[in-house]
């Protein structure tokens, strides 16, 4: 492999030193960097698995990558072809990657939880040239004819090609294939480059040193963030990673390997508040609480892809945990705005931080956020329409809505889900579902009102929060007990006071069944499908608008 270097034009200037091939004066792809840090320190541990059963060090992770490119080779894979993979966290994915990488391939991720169907349309789009999976996750509809596959039981016992050479990328070849997860349409395929996720890193580093820490992979792969933290941290930041295959394990992983950088989603934070307070009531003190959770030696502990109800925020922060906003999309390689290890809460607060450095972030004339930097996406894959609508200029028009606080940004709202009333208000439904879902009753919650004369509210109790008020059996049961009425109408009321006139809830139904991925209510990263839920509730949500006694807010399906 070729090394070579790049140049840091944001603020400061980094430069580059042999002895320590971290992501100050890094090679320019992730393969160059990936192979100056097994040159430089070969037997650091680079990727295991949270049961114990891999471990490998990055001498050991690059030749086994290497072994496994030249067998990609040998079945037929060139540069330039796109690489299938679904995999679970498990070291092999990260293997796989690399050793698509190596062969001048484009690797790309599915959601393991997404229908069998979907999955094979997007191969299909990817145009693959091979599929690489794990055999409990793989269906004969996961398979367009005529693409082969491997399982990763067979990975090992692959032949390779012995005049296989590792492919030497450049900077501006597309490194991964990134879907979006569809909440309004059919995914696009993001291309991120070399140069792109080299760039995110960097500015990463730049705020918390990536060289010689820890981390854990245990968030969707198709997902932008995991591969940022959870496998590209190791190849360009050289930290270690360890995969987590069975999420029930998430904690007793994070107590052994205590992250220097750990980053979730708010429902597993607003999980671990519950548990971190539980304990606190039966007498253990803020350190204890901290090091049963593996949190007590990160520097930066991270929250985005929603909003963070503040008391979340505000009981972390009390603890000496403060959690931090990271805002950005897949075309911009995950983030684009950061709030850091040094901003206090105080000052941040309902904000998601301040531009990355070496980006640009303003807001067009009707609010849209707009952000310009190397690190945003080549364009979407065979669709040169939506590339050339989105990235403008060398702006990239994010479609999130948002306003400046000081130094720091808010977001406001999601510009193709703006409500227009039928009297003219334009409101934002995802800043009232923020207001609402503030309360540790609510669990999920659909805002609707377009076109409609007032605003109404899907919404899905915390079952295991109304559990503590008294409130058990099945969820229809619960759903209908007058006192779940109540405490749920209360919690609503609590938000119209804080809520502008026509953001107001003017009636509610509350359901018994959350939304999930299964339903196709949720995508796989957890967003809701407005126009899903809409339509599956219909007759309830016309129901809302129907004429009432004005003192009957409630609906109970």
């Amino acid at each position: 492999m070729v090394r070579g270097t790049t140049v840091w034009w944001g603020p400061g200037t980094w430069a580059a030193d042999p002895a320590e091939p971290s992501v100050r004066g890094m090679p320019d792809t992730v393969v160059s960097l990936f192979d100056a840090h097994v040159t430089a320190h070969p037997d650091a541990v680079a990727l295991s698995s949270g049961d114990g059963s891999v471990r490998w060090t990055r001498r050991e992770y690059a030749a086994k990558a290497a072994r496994l490119a030249s067998a990609f080779r040998a079945l037929g894979v060139r540069p330039g072809d796109t690489v299938a993979l679904l995999l679970g966290n498990r070291p092999e994915w990260q293997l796989s990657d690399l050793a698509a990488l190596l062969v001048g391939a484009t690797p790309f991720s599915l959601y393991v939880t997404a229908p069998p169907t979907e999955s094979a349309a997007l191969v299909d789009r990817a145009r693959a040239r091979l599929i690489v999976a794990d055999p409990d996750l793989l269906h004969d509809d996961h398979l367009p004819a005529g693409v082969p596959v491997v399982t990763v039981d067979e990975l090992d016992r692959l032949p390779t090609d012995p005049a296989f050479v590792p492919h030497v990328p450049r900077p501006d070849d597309v490194a991964t294939l990134i879907f979006t997860s569809g909440t309004t349409g059919e995914p696009k395929g993001v291309e991120l480059t070399h140069a792109a996720i080299v760039f995110q890193l960097r500015a990463l580093d730049s705020i918390v040193r990536l060289d010689g820490g820890a981390t854990v992979s245990y968030l969707p792969h198709a997902h932008i963030v995991d591969r940022v933290i959870g496998h590209y941290a190791t190849l360009v930041g050289g930290t270690s990673v360890t995969t987590v295959a069975d999420p029930a394990t998430l904690f007793d992983v994070l107590q052994r390997v205590r992250p220097r950088l750990f980053t979730s989603v708010p429902r597993i934070w607003q999980r671990v508040e519950r548990l971190m307070r539980e304990m606190l009531r039966d007498g253990a003190t803020p350190e204890q609480v901290a090091s049963r959770f593996g949190l007590d030696g990160a520097q930066w502990l991270i929250t985005g892809s929603a909003p963070l109800p503040a008391a979340t925020h505000a009981f972390f922060a009390s603890l000496g945990l403060p959690l931090h906003d990271l805002w950005g999309l897949s075309e911009t390689v995950a983030v684009a705005t950061y709030t850091g290890p040094d901003d206090a809460y105080r000052d941040r607060d309902g904000t998601v931080g301040r531009p990355l450095p070496g980006t640009s972030v303003r807001l067009a004339d009707d609010g849209e956020i707009l952000v310009r930097g190397p690190h945003l996406a080549r364009g979407y894959r065979d669709d040169p329409r939506g590339t050339a609508a989105a990235f403008v200029d060398g702006w990239f028009h994010t479609g999130d809505l948002g306003e400046w606080r000081g130094e720091f940004l808010a977001i406001t709202g999601r510009k193709k889900d703006l409500i227009v009333t039928a009297g003219g208000e334009n409101i934002s439904p995802s800043r009232v579902e923020d207001v609402v879902a503030a309360s540790p009753l609510v669990d999920q919650v659909l805002i609707i009102g377009d076109g409609r004369p007032f605003l109404v509210a899907l919404v899905v109790p915390d079952f295991a929060e109304l559990d503590r008020h008294g409130l058990h059996g099945a969820p229809e049961q619960v759903v209908a007990d007058p006192r779940t009425r109540a405490l749920l109408g209360t919690a609503l009321d609590t938000a119209n006071r804080t809520l502008g006139r026509a953001e107001r809830i003017r009636a509610h139904a509350i359901l018994p069944r959350p939304w999930t991925g299964d339903s196709g209510e949720l995508t796989p990263t957890l967003k809701l499908r407005r126009g899903a839920v809409e339509q599956r509730n219909r007759a309830l949500i016309d129901e809302l608008y129907a004429p009432r006694d004005s003192s009957e807010t409630a609906v109970t399906p």
